[in-house]
């Protein structure tokens, strides 16, 4: 699996966690109406990020920052976790990042931890 795959299913992993967490009839719909609607399937999502929370927001409301907030916690612990990541000492503090613009920080770092 290459650093690029592993990233990717360790943030559809996060993300599948926090919406499990809503429930499996919350997450169940979100997949549903991504797919249906907007043409994005759950394995789609690290390379449709920005378009996921435009959706994001326009399903949740001021509601979808609190989610983005809980995938970017449950990922960075993911990657943390990763016992290949050599790096465990990059620490984001919470700043004013979008969550598009924190996937893609997060991706620079873990493939330049990677190698």
């Amino acid at each position: 699996m290459s650093i690029s795959q592993k990233f990717d299913q360790l943030l559809v992993e996060a993300i599948d966690e926090v919406l499990s967490s809503l429930g499996e009839p919350v997450k169940n719909h979100v997949y549903f109406h991504l797919e249906n609607d907007f043409s994005i399937t759950k394995n789609e999502l690290p390379q449709k990020i920005e378009e996921f929370s435009n959706f994001l927001l326009r399903i949740f409301g001021m509601g979808a920052n609190h989610l983005e907030i809980r995938f970017m916690r449950t990922f960075f612990a993911k990657i943390s976790a990763d016992q290949h990541l050599k790096h465990k000492s990059i620490v984001f503090k919470e700043i004013d990042l979008t969550f598009s613009a924190y996937v893609n920080a997060m991706r620079d770092c873990f493939e330049i931890s990677r190698y």
